[in-house]
């Protein structure tokens, strides 16, 4: 069985991160760290319980341009479920990049038919077997 759990977050690319960063601070008052960062890093801020958007620095030479959504995370519960899709996916022959193990996470990547960039993740947690 596989059920997606939710978004885990929107990577929105930016000419200048920061200067979206402040408008989300300034006009709509949501509360973002700014401080002790990278200016290449992305800026990520969450609000309500589970509504996270991630700013990206984007280049002109990247495939996706500025004002575009760059992709989008969803998160499951299990790695049954992260397996699950990989088997549905191989079926299918959809390319597909992962499961990478990051530090907090394990991560899927693909497409869509018409290029939209999906992430599939596995969050570690003192729940997970790992």
């Amino acid at each position: 069985m596989f059920q997606i759990k939710g978004v885990h977050h929107i990577a929105l690319n930016c000419r200048d991160a920061m200067k979206v960063a402040l408008f989300f601070k300034d006009i709509l008052e949501i509360p973002i760290s700014l401080e002790n960062r990278a200016e290449s890093d992305p800026i990520y801020f969450q609000f309500g319980d589970m509504t996270r958007i991630g700013l990206h620095q984007a280049t002109n030479d990247g495939r996706n341009g500025f004002g575009q959504v760059d992709h989008i995370a969803f998160t499951v519960a299990s790695h049954d479920e992260l397996d699950y899709l990989v088997d549905k996916l191989e079926t299918r022959n959809i390319c597909y990049r992962g499961p990478i193990e990051r530090p907090t996470s394990f991560n899927l990547y693909f497409e869509t038919p018409d290029g939209h960039h999906l992430e599939v993740r596995l969050d570690k947690d003192e729940a997970d077997d790992t």
